[in-house]
């Protein structure tokens, strides 16, 4: 007597692999069982279809029944520093930030994948090319709220609308979101007020970040919340009861001694190829005014008979353009340097081996890229710059945010005065 269909799916997952591959299919089974084995999914790196930039795109590569499909993933990499068997990009340089962050993105794609072979082979289903496409696209639009923020983001970098620093960082924003749920999937309707406050204090207690980088990573996420809202997507949004607000930092700039020490320190053989290249880009700055997403996209092109022209990331959508002339020891700072001048570490690893640079150089405020900036400013002022034209430098849209750097030279003349008091000590 033959086991009826019913009795099959009760009780077939206990039985084993043999009792499986009975050769007559059973009476009312609509979804035959699929052997896992017969259906991969692998992340591949098309080398063949490299980009004049030296990347390649990574596909996600099906293989069922001697059939082949390919998944777009909308990353590009260096086919040479890519490990086939490991499925994974490998650094380009040392710290390399963005092959971590990449490597994540990978991890995700490739769990999604797993998971969707695992399902089907539970609920004793056959998968084809045809359903995994569709599992896949539906899970990155409407389940999984990182898949789809981290999608988002890559698009809205390939079509041009966000450059690649911005990329960066929105991608450094949700990679913390993705450490704080710990390898769990966070859908669309797992978003609560609660989940976001209980990020909050991670960011603060685990992260150990500082208010206004913890607000800005809430900003971050509360802008791909907007999108999926946007493209029709369910999801409440905790973000209508938590208040993001910015603090006004405590803002430092360099003095003149810190400025030599740090140029002294330039090229030396206590720091390494990375801290060294971080340390140009910052004096660079502290010479120019440019701020760190500048940095990463100047190009020797764009200057000519001395003179920077560019348009400012920050205020691309307004028209914004600065002229900046570079003094002697800017100009030093490039010589020789062809395409683009520095290297486009992430802010993140920049301003982690500021920290490292400042140690060296027996400086103890608190380096960061923007003291470069606030620098420039300071000094500027001291030097008997006008306010008017370091507004122009600067790309400041409002006189007031130009204002800052005029108080700060003052309260250095302050402190300056009241060395004269120890004459009567």
């Amino acid at each position: 007597m033959g086991l009826s269909g019913a009795f099959y799916l009760k009780f077939a997952p206990i039985f084993p692999p043999i009792f499986l591959k009975m050769k007559k299919p059973l009476k009312n089974l609509t979804a035959p069982y699929s052997e896992p084995s017969l259906f991969s999914a692998t992340v591949i790196i098309n080398s063949n279809k490299e980009r004049k930039d030296g990347n390649a795109p990574l596909s996600l590569l099906l293989v069922y029944e001697r059939k082949k499909k390919q998944i777009a993933l909308k990353l590009y990499w260096p086919p040479i520093f890519f490990d086939k068997k490991a499925q994974a990009v490998l650094p380009r340089y040392k710290n390399d930030q963005e092959a971590v962050d990449t490597n994540i993105i990978i991890g995700t794609i490739k769990a999604r994948a797993n998971e969707i072979i695992r399902s089907y082979r539970l609920q004793l289903r056959v998968l084809t090319l045809e359903l995994f496409v569709h599992e896949y696209n539906n899970f990155a639009s409407r389940d999984c709220f990182l898949f789809f923020a981290t999608s988002k983001n890559n698009s809205l970098y390939e079509k041009g609308i966000n450059t690649y620093r911005t990329r960066l960082r929105h991608q450094t924003a949700l990679n913390c979101l993705g450490s704080f749920m710990k390898g769990k999937q966070l859908l669309m309707r797992d978003f609560s007020l609660e989940l976001v406050r209980q990020l909050d204090a991670w960011l603060r207690k685990s992260k150990r970040y500082k208010y206004n980088t913890i607000m800005s990573t809430h900003k971050i996420i509360k802008t791909y919340i907007y999108y999926a809202l946007k493209d029709g997507y369910y999801l409440d949004n905790p973000y209508d009861n938590f208040p993001i607000s910015f603090r006004d930092a405590d803002r430092e700039a360099l003095d003149r001694d810190e400025l030599a020490s740090l140029k002294a320190l330039l090229n030396s053989k206590v720091l390494n190829e990375l801290e060294n290249e971080c340390l140009r880009k910052f004096l660079f700055s502290c010479y120019t005014g440019i701020r760190i997403s500048d940095s990463a996209l100047i190009s020797s092109s764009q200057i000519k008979d001395g003179v920077i022209k560019m348009k400012m990331k920050k205020g691309e959508r307004f028209g914004k353009e600065i002229k900046v002339p570079l003094p002697k020891y800017a100009r030093d700072l490039i010589d020789g340097r062809k395409g683009l001048l520095f290297r486009p570490y992430a802010d993140k690893t920049v301003n982690e081996a500021l920290k490292v640079i400042a140690a060296h150089a027996g400086i103890t405020k608190n380096l960061s890229f923007h003291v470069s900036r606030d620098t420039f400013g300071t000094l500027f002022m001291e030097l008997g710059g006008d306010i008017a034209s370091l507004q122009e430098l600067m790309g400041h849209s409002k006189i007031q945010t130009t204002m800052i750097y005029v108080k700060m030279s003052e309260q250095r003349k302050e402190k300056l005065m009241m060395n004269f008091d120890k004459l009567d000590e």
